[in-house]
């Protein structure tokens, strides 16, 4: 074995340990007892079963709503709003550009005028308000992706199409889709985990307990006397489980769709 490959050997064993050891310290520490013994077997009771008490399948369910209606309404509206950047051209397209810096936006410094906007559609308080804010910040990074993808498309193949007489809306839906699948997996996947971790926009938002999502009820386990570390991660080990599932099911098609579009954006 060279010494080439010693080291990246190394250096990715190095890098395993600093991404998986908080994962592991916060797994344990979810598992311990609430006293300061330790036990060959820590009880489950201590720190997950407490979490029920705390409606916290209420809270799972509210991130679900909200995660997958942000990705299906994302991902209904970037699909035409990319395929017109990327194929057609209409006055002002050169400013599609836009769409990248505005991500880069500081939330916070929009957050005032969105929550006053809220108040006065009166929809202050839901999970609507959650899901349309969510909306606002992910489309632009979803359109200009899928607008990467869909030049990436040659046009040779829509133009065949077109002269075996398939219509528009046909060429979109039985050539452009296809090919872009994989840009809309992409999507799906970083539009869900975007909406499903986010904690500013329905801390902002909301009020009630009814509406609110899995990374506010986390965060109350950080309380003015003292935090309690093993709800804390009892709690954020319960909200690893969806993401963790969803990459590891669309892993190989995430990494070839984010390639794909470093490429051939």
């Amino acid at each position: 074995m060279s010494a080439k490959t010693v080291a990246t050997w190394f250096g990715l064993i190095i890098i395993a340990v600093i991404v998986l050891f908080p994962i592991i310290w916060g797994l344990r520490t979810s598992f311990g007892p609430k006293s300061g013994s330790v036990e060959l077997i820590p009880p489950f009771k201590d720190n997950y079963s407490p979490l029920i008490g705390r409606g916290l399948s209420s809270y799972i369910k509210n991130s679900l709503i909200v995660a997958l209606v942000t990705a299906i309404i994302t991902l209904c509206i970037a699909l035409p709003g990319g395929y017109a950047l990327g194929r057609l051209d209409f006055p002002g397209k050169k400013f599609g550009i836009l769409l990248v810096v505005f991500p880069l936006l500081p939330p916070t410094a929009l957050l005032v005028p969105l929550v006053t906007y809220m108040v006065k559609l009166g929809l202050y308080d839901t999970l609507y308000a959650v899901i349309i804010v969510n909306l606002v910040f992910n489309l632009p990074f979803a359109v200009w992706t899928l607008s990467s993808f869909i030049s990436s498309i040659p046009k040779e193949l829509e133009e065949a199409a077109a002269i075996d007489g398939c219509t528009t809306a046909g060429i979109f839906f039985k050539i452009v889709l296809p090919l872009v699948s994989l840009g809309i997996i992409t999507i799906t996947m970083f539009v869900f985990i975007t909406a499903w971790n986010n904690y500013l926009y329905a801390y902002a938002l909301t009020q009630s307990p009814d509406v609110r999502v899995l990374p506010m009820t986390i965060l109350a386990f950080m309380g003015q006397y003292g935090i309690d570390y093993g709800g804390l991660c009892a709690a954020g080990m319960l909200a690893l489980i969806p993401p963790i599932i969803l990459f590891l099911v669309l892993q190989k098609h995430f990494v070839s769709g984010m390639t794909a579009g470093a490429v051939k954006g």
